[in-house]
C-alpha cells in the first residue's frame, strides 16, 4: 500500500512537472510571436526597410513555422516527442540569441527562420507530451492549463514588447526569449523518456510535397494581400501549392506508409475537429488582428495602450482555460465546444452590429466575451483530439490539429486584410444594423461569422462521449475505427 501510494505521488509530481516545463516553453513561444509584431516599426527605421522588405521578417517565420510542425508530428510518433522537443527548445534559444544580437536583416531573417523551425517543435509536442502523461480523465485540466499559458502569453506580450523596444530597444526583445534556453536542462531531468515505436518508416517525400503544398498556399496568401494578386510571386506559389497537394494526394494512395497516416484520414471524428479548428481560428482573426489596427487607426491609441484596453481579452483566456479543460474531463467536450463557438458568434455579430467605432470601453468588453468563448472551445478540441486518434499518432493527430489552428490563422489574416482593402471605401455597412464609421471592419466581423457557423455545425454533429465508447467496443480488431481508437 505504501508503494502504491509513492508511485502515486511520483506520479502526480512527474505530470506536474512535466506541465511546467511545457507551458514555460509555450509562453516564452507565444510572448515572442507578440513582441516582435510590435517592433516590426522599430526594425524597419533601424535597417532602413521598406514594407515588402519588412514584411518577411514576420512571413518568412509563418512559413517555415507552418511547414515544421507536422514534420515534428510525424517523426515523434516514430522517435518519440522528448528529445524532438528539447533539440527544438535549443534552436530557438539559441537562433533568439542570434536575433538579438544580428547587425544586418539578412542575419535577422535568418535567425527568424531557425526560430521557427525551433518553435514549431514546441508549439506542435507540447500537447502531445502532456497527453502521454496525464490519463484521459484528468487530460482536459492539463491541457487547460496550456490554454491559460497562450493566453497569458498574448496578454503581456504587446505591453512587455512595447515597453522594452521604446525604454531598450527591439535587440532586448530577443534577449528576453532567449532566456527560454534556462529550460532546456530542466526539460531534460523532467520530460519522460523518448519511446522508439519500431515498425513503418516515414515518408520523407510525402512530407516534403505537404510542405510545398502548405508554404505556397500560405505564399501565396500572404502576398497576395499585399500588393498584386496577379503577380508572378503569387501565381506562383499558388500552382506550387496545387501541385504539390495533388501529387500528396496521389502518394497518400500509392505508398505502403504515407507521410499522413491513413488512420487519421479515417477518422472521421478526427477530420471534424481539424475543421473546427481550421474555422475557427480563421474566425478569431477578426479580433486578433483587426481590433490593434481599429485601435490604432481610428482611436489613435498607441501599442501600450492597445495592450491593455485587449488585456481582458487574453485575461479572459488565462483564467477560464483551466476551468473549461475541468469541465471537459467532468461532462467531455461537446458541450463546452459548443457554448465556447456559440459565444464567440454573439460577439462578432455584435461587433459587426454596434461594437466597432462605439466606446473604447464596449470594444474591451466585447473582446473579453470572445476571449471567454475562445477559452471554452480551445480545451475542448486538443483534449477530444488527443482523445480520437489514441496513442499510436497522438504527436501526429495533435501537430496536424496545431497546423490546422495555425493555418486558419494564416488565412483569417489574409481574408481579413483583402476585406479591409476592398471595403475601405464602401459607403454602407453590410450589416443593417450598423450605424458608425468603421464600415470594413463590421464588414469583416459579419463575413468572419460563417466560418464560426460551419465550425458551429460540425461540432453539433460530433458524437458524445458514449457513442465513442459504443464504437470502440463494437469495432473489429483490425479496422481503421478500432486502431484510432486505441
Amino acid at each position: 500500500m505504501t508503494a502504491r501510494l509513492t508511485h502515486l505521488v511520483h506520479g502526480r509530481s512527474q505530470q506536474q512537472l512535466t506541465l511546467l516545463v511545457v507551458c514555460s516553453a509555450l509562453f516564452f513561444n507565444v510572448l515572442n510571436g507578440t513582441m516582435v509584431n510590435i517592433a516590426l516599426p522599430a526594425i524597419g527605421r533601424d535597417f532602413g526597410l521598406e514594407p515588402a522588405r519588412l514584411g518577411w521578417i514576420a512571413t518568412g517565420y509563418l512559413l517555415v513555422f507552418g511547414v515544421a510542425v507536422p514534420f515534428y508530428g510525424r517523426l515523434a510518433d516514430r522517435f518519440g516527442a522528448r528529445r524532438l522537443f528539447v533539440i527544438g527548445l535549443c534552436v530557438y534559444s539559441v537562433s533568439s540569441l542570434g536575433c538579438a544580437i544580428a547587425p544586418s536583416y539578412p542575419l535577422l531573417l535568418a535567425g527568424r527562420i531557425a526560430q521557427a523551425s525551433g518553435a514549431a517543435s514546441i508549439a506542435g509536442l507540447g500537447m502531445a507530451i502532456i497527453s502521454g502523461v496525464y490519463p484521459p480523465e484528468r487530460r482536459g485540466s492539463a491541457l487547460g492549463y496550456v490554454s491559460a499559458t497562450v493566453g497569458s502569453g498574448a496578454a503581456v506580450g504587446p505591453i512587455v514588447g512595447g515597453t522594452i523596444t521604446g525604454l531598450l530597444n527591439w535587440h532586448a526583445m530577443f534577449l528576453l526569449s532567449a532566456l527560454s534556453g534556462l529550460i532546456v536542462p530542466v526539460a531534460m531531468r523532467v520530460l519522460p523518456p523518448s519511446e522508439r515505436r519500431p515498425g513503418e518508416g516515414i515518408d520523407l517525400l510525402g512530407g516534403v510535397l505537404l510542405g510545398l503544398g502548405v508554404g505556397g498556399a500560405l505564399l501565396a496568401a500572404t502576398e497576395g494581400v499585399r500588393g498584386d494578386a496577379t503577380a508572378p510571386v503569387v501565381l506562383g506559389a499558388a500552382a506550387v501549392s496545387l501541385v504539390a497537394f495533388v501529387l500528396l494526394v496521389l502518394r497518400q494512395r500509392l505508398t505502403t506508409s504515407p507521410f499522413v497516416p491513413r488512420a487519421l484520414l479515417h477518422n472521421g471524428r478526427f477530420i471534424a475537429l481539424v475543421v473546427v479548428s481550421f474555422c475557427a481560428m480563421t474566425a478569431n482573426v477578426a479580433t486578433f488582428v483587426s481590433l490593434p489596427l481599429l485601435l490604432n487607426r481610428d482611436y489613435n491609441l498607441s501599442e501600450v495602450q492597445i495592450g491593455f484596453v485587449l488585456l481582458p481579452n487574453a485575461l479572459a483566456v488565462a483564467t477560464l482555460g483551466p476551468v473549461a479543460g475541468r469541465l471537459v474531463d467532468r461532462i467531455g467536450g461537446r458541450l463546452p465546444l459548443r457554448v465556447g463557438l456559440v459565444v464567440i458568434l454573439v460577439a462578432q455579430l455584435t461587433f459587426s452590429s454596434v461594437g466597432v467605432g462605439n466606446a473604447v470601453w464596449l470594444v474591451s468588453l466585447l473582446s473579453a466575451i470572445q476571449g471567454v468563448g475562445f477559452a471554452l472551445m480551445n480545451s475542448p478540441i486538443a483534449t477530444m483530439v488527443s482523445l480520437a486518434v489514441g496513442r499510436d499518432h497522438q504527436s501526429s493527430g495533435l501537430s496536424m490539429n496545431s497546423m490546422a489552428f495555425f493555418l486558419g490563422g494564416g488565412f483569417g489574416t489574409a481574408m481579413l486584410t483583402a476585406i479591409l482593402t476592398l471595403r475601405a471605401s464602401a459607403g454602407n455597412a453590410l450589416n443593417p444594423l450598423y450605424a458608425h464609421d468603421a464600415i470594413p471592419y463590421s464588414d469583416a466581423f459579419l463575413i468572419f461569422s460563417v466560418p464560426l457557423l460551419l465550425a458551429l455545425t460540425l461540432s453539433l454533429r460530433l458524437p458524445s462521449e458514449e457513442q465513442q465508447d459504443e464504437e470502440r467496443i463494437q469495432a473489429p480488431t483490425n479496422s481503421p475505427a478500432r486502431a484510432t481508437a486505441r
